[in-house]
This record gives C-alpha cells, structure tokens and sequence, in this order.
C-alpha cells in the first residue's frame, strides 16, 4: 500500500505540471485509473483490519483526489472508492481512519485547490452530493447537517479536520444550505472561543470565511439568512485570533498620588 501511496504521489504531481503532452496525459491518467482500481479491491479487505493500510489507500485517494482531474477520477465511479472515502470520514469507530478520509475528503473537495479548480464536472460534482445524502440518509443523523455537526462536536483533531472539510465542500449550493439551516453550526464557527490552538483557530477561520463567501455568491440570498449573514461578516472581521487577545491581562497604569 506504501508503494501505491508513493505512486499516486508521483501522478499527482504531473497531473499539476500543464506541460505535459496529451499522449503523456493519456498513460497518466490510465496509470492513476489503475491505482484507484487496486485500492478498490483493497478496501473491502481491509475494512474490518489493517488500519494502517486502510488509513494509506485514503491518504493516497487524498493526494490523488487534490487536483481537479483527479477528484473526477476518483469520483467517477460513485459505487467503489469514494463511497469508503465518504462512508469512513463520517465513522467515529476509528479515530485514525476517520482522520485520514475527513483529509481525503476535504482534498476530493478541492481544499488545496483554488478559483475554478474547486467545482468538479457535473458527474463529479452529482455523485459527489448524492453519496453524500445516501451516507446521511443511512446513519442516525439522517442529513449531510446532522453529519457535520457530529464531526464538528468531536476532538480537536477531528474538528480541525471537518473545518478544512467544509471549507471546500461549502462551495457547492447543498452543502451552504446544509450548513445555514444548522444553526448550531453557525453559532459554532462564528463563537472565538471554540478553539484554543493557532492551528484550530486559522482553520475555523477560513471555513468561517469560506461560508461567507458562498453565502455572499449566491445568485439570489435569502432573507431568512440576512442575519446569518451578518454574524459570520462580524466574525470574520473580528480575525482568528480575537478571543486570545482579548484573554490577556491589561496593564493598568495608574498616575502617581502627588502630595
């Protein structure tokens, strides 16, 4: 699995470089093709064991799925490796693996993507959705919200993970309005003392910004989320760090009694 890791490492960097020839592209592409196909086949044996393996087919699934020919690739086939990609981020059985599919995920989302390279095609961008609600439809939570607050209610680690997450899936339409008719969520990203860590902190932010964004892009708001839309532009304004500084003690000074 370490080698597949390496190999979709290394396609993924050519896949980023836009010199390469279109016959080139064509063996590229075939040869991530094939390693997506022998993850797949690993991953229903590996499911009830090897977590290590399991955690390094979804950190490879990561790395291919962080460009946008690779995401589609991945999300091709919406019956094999983005269904375990899905269906693990979501699983809190196994810390680490959720771990690594809440990375993969947010990758395949276009996390480290930016501009128009975050938005799939049409059939990555559907498949993308529609596993998203099947996942939801078959857990307790029901909806991709009652998903997301679950991940955001955990550790540090796994919040830190669905903040980056979110940050890239709140691109598409569903995903703003899962997240804007989740007032819990809301209240959450916007409130400065959720997080303790400069790590936690920027990643609240930038999912807190990320949602402004999309909300503010939208061809036609909402009345019912003007306000929403004003306590996220506050929070954005205050900046990641306004709980911190705010903490610190204030020197007083005093003029001295003159007698």
């Amino acid at each position: 699995m370490y080698f597949l890791l390496l190999k979709a490492c290394s396609c993924t960097s050519n896949f980023k470089n836009d010199t390469v020839y279109s016959l080139s592209m064509f063996h590229l592409i075939s040869g991530i093709k094939d390693v997506i196909k022998v993850i797949e086949g690993r991953f229903a044996f590996l499911e009830c064991q090897y977590n290590d393996e399991f955690e390094s087919a979804l950190e490879a699934l990561g790395q291919i799925g962080s460009t946008i020919r690779g995401a589609e690739l991945i999300l091709s086939n919406a019956q094999s490796a983005s269904r375990h990609v899905i269906s693990a981020a979501f699983d809190r059985q196994a810390h680490g693996r959720q771990l690594a599919a809440l990375e993969a995920l947010g990758n395949i989302a276009g996390v480290t993507r930016s501009g128009n390279k975050i938005l799939l095609n049409d059939s990555g961008e559907e498949n993308l959705r529609r596993l998203m609600y099947e996942n939801a439809s078959m857990s307790s939570k029901l909806t991709p919200s009652g998903l997301f607050w679950a991940v955001l209610q955990q550790d540090s680690e796994v919040r830190i993970a669905a903040y980056k997450m979110l940050t890239a899936l709140v691109a598409r339409p569903w995903c703003l309005i899962a997240i804007c008719t989740k007032q819990e969520i809301v209240n959450l990203v916007t409130d400065p003392h959720t997080e303790t860590t400069k790590l936690g902190m920027d990643s609240k932010y930038d999912c807190c910004k990320a949602i402004l964004t999309s909300l503010q892009s939208s061809v036609a708001l909402d009345p019912s989320l003007t306000t929403i839309e004003k306590k996220l532009e506050e929070a954005v304004g205050r900046g990641p760090y306004s709980a911190r500084y705010k903490s610190y003690a204030q020197p007083l000074v005093l003029t001295a009694d003159r007698f």
